[in-house]
């Protein structure tokens, strides 16, 4: 029954041991990945883990990493560390990417406007959307104050949207 959930919920899974090991993989894990089994494993996942800084227990816990760009693709990522295992979950994000934009494309919004929802439905920040598209701050803050009210109008809150990315 897990199998049968995690495969359809497109949910990639690999079990670790403590010095990075890759125990085992399931099916989607090995299509992301590649076949690493009783390799040491120092990418994606792994090098999200390596860099993270703000870990009080390195080897114990959970530790997620929401819109993560790794190997070619966006994941929410999961780690369950128990200090004998580092157990990883990803979950590919570009079918619900795909789903918000075509969510947010009926709802009246300008060309720009849905360029602008689209990267920040990716998680891309503040400045890259500026430079990506050759506009200002404040040209991206109005465009950001124009899609607010427009879904606010049709009675909507747009939460795809973080607050603080209005006061640029």
């Amino acid at each position: 029954m897990l199998d049968e959930s995690l495969r359809a919920s497109r949910i990639a899974v690999c079990v670790k041991s403590e010095n990075k090991e890759v125990l085992e993989q399931n099916d989607l894990c090995r299509q992301i990945c590649g076949d690493c089994l009783g390799e040491v494993c120092e990418r994606g996942c792994m090098t999200l883990y390596a860099e993270d800084d703000a870990l009080q227990w390195k080897d114990w816990g959970t530790r997620v990493y929401k819109n993560s760009h790794i190997h070619d693709a966006f994941f929410d990522v999961t780690l369950l560390l128990s200090g004998k295992n580092i157990i990883t979950f990803l979950q590919p994000l570009k079918d619900k990417y795909e789903q918000a934009l075509a969510y947010y494309q009926g709802k009246g919004l300008t060309r720009r406007e849905t360029e602008v929802v689209s990267l920040t439905i990716r998680g891309v920040t503040n400045i890259d959307i500026c430079q990506s598209l050759s506009i200002s701050k404040a040209t991206l803050r109005t465009h950001l104050n124009n899609i607010y009210r427009k879904l606010r109008e049709l009675g909507e809150e747009p939460a795809f949207i973080p607050a603080n990315r209005v006061s640029v």
